[in-house]
């Protein structure tokens, strides 16, 4: 071993720097960074060189970026966005769905894993990751169409699911309250009712008493005590911290209607927090299982194959079934395929518990890694090839 950083304050240090440098290196080689993020944790993990390990303080840094992760994914997944859709989109997210979901749990089924981990790989492809699917559409200019509007419909209805059926297991199996599951789930609810109907107009109140030139910095001090606030009640309530920032997120989506204000905690967020979540669930990769042809390599290429094949050829179908045209199919099947913020906070809370070996938690990183590649990759060359259709009468 060449050399070896030790010491908790010199690990975070190292990972910090590499978040602030990476962007523009990945910029140059047209990578999004936080793919390169993950498979430098992957290389210079305890998985492979072993030059970094985990230690308590990166591990902390990890949970916070995994929670502002899903907040900021909450955020973006307004609910005044899902109010008027139509079934058909209800349709097309249940097949998008389900049929991937069933296809995770046959393939992790067959090579012998137990049923709790095949439901997590079945959550991880239900899955889609719309934080990152969002910025894919506006970046191909697909976004404010009728096909990218239905899209992140779609995979916000998708995510949600995922999310929803990752707190009952996690529920199950490392319960932090006693209520039993139809009382906890019936108290979440109302708690999430209550707290948004009551949350926005409370959250306007506070933001007309900053009047003055720290306008925005007041404004963010509060959104910041009242994110730590409700996830503590939460927490109270038996919810996974990482179910619970989601729907945080959602809680504060009318509240944080500020660019200027959004774009902090965006920057508090990315610039701290999320590269450590990001560098540290590469750790968790297992790189070396591909040095020789084995059972383990099988797994990981029909986990890959597996998710590609199952989102993209449901979504291509239940688009086509929803009468949009081959175009807009393609570029539904295609981005239901990326997985990234979903998928990898899944995979963090399920290793964390010691869910997921290895070989699993490879397999669906290597899964986020090619799709946020190929994905904008192959919607802008579906953009560029023809001009987007709308919806067949």
């Amino acid at each position: 071993m060449l050399f070896e950083i030790d010491g908790p304050v010199l690990v975070l240090l190292f990972i910090l720097f590499i978040g602030l440098i990476i962007p523009e290196l990945a910029k140059k080689f047209k990578l999004p960074y936080i793919t390169v993020l993950l498979l430098l944790g992957a290389v210079l993990g305890p998985n492979a060189f072993d030059y970094i390990k985990p230690n308590n303080i990166i591990d902390f840094f990890a949970f916070l970026g995994a929670a502002f992760l899903l907040l900021m994914a909450g955020m973006e997944a307004k609910l005044s966005q899902l109010k008027n859709l139509q079934k058909k989109i209800y349709v097309m997210a249940a097949a998008n769905g389900i049929i991937p979901f069933g296809i995770g749990v046959a393939i992790t089924r067959y090579f012998g894993y137990s049923w709790m981990a095949a439901l997590l790989v079945g959550i991880v492809f239900l899955s889609s990751s719309f934080a990152i699917i969002i910025p894919i559409l506006k970046s191909a200019s697909l976004f404010k169409k009728q096909i990218g509007q239905t899209i992140a419909s779609a995979v916000i209805l998708e995510d949600i699911l995922s999310l929803l059926l990752l707190a009952i297991i996690l529920q199950t199996i490392a319960p932090i309250t006693e209520f039993p599951l139809l009382i906890y789930f019936a108290i979440l609810i109302i708690s999430v009712v209550i707290l948004k109907m009551v949350l926005p107009g409370f959250a306007k109140y506070m933001f007309r008493r900053w009047k003055d030139h720290d306008e925005e910095e007041s404004q963010l001090r509060f959104v910041i005590v009242l994110l730590m606030a409700v996830l503590f009640y939460f927490s109270l309530l038996g919810v996974h911290p990482i179910s619970a920032a989601f729907l945080v997120g959602i809680l504060l989506a009318d509240v944080v209607t500020s660019d200027e204000l959004y774009n902090k905690l965006h920057i508090l967020a990315y610039g701290l927090f999320v590269p450590v979540f990001f560098f540290v669930v590469g750790m968790k990769m297992d790189l070396t299982i591909f040095a020789f042809i084995d059972s383990q390599e099988v797994i990981v290429f029909c986990l890959v194959a597996g998710l590609l094949l199952a989102k993209f050829l449901s979504g291509y179908f239940a688009a086509r079934w929803d009468r949009f045209s081959k175009k807009n199919s393609l570029i539904f099947g295609v981005s239901s395929t990326t997985q990234l913020t979903t998928t990898l906070a899944v995979t963090y809370a399920a290793s964390s518990l010691g869910l997921l070996d290895s070989t699993l938690v490879t397999g669906i990183v290597l899964i986020s890694v090619i799709t946020t590649v190929l994905s904008p990759v192959l919607l802008n060359l579906l953009v560029q090839k023809k001009r987007i259709k709308s919806f067949l009468p």
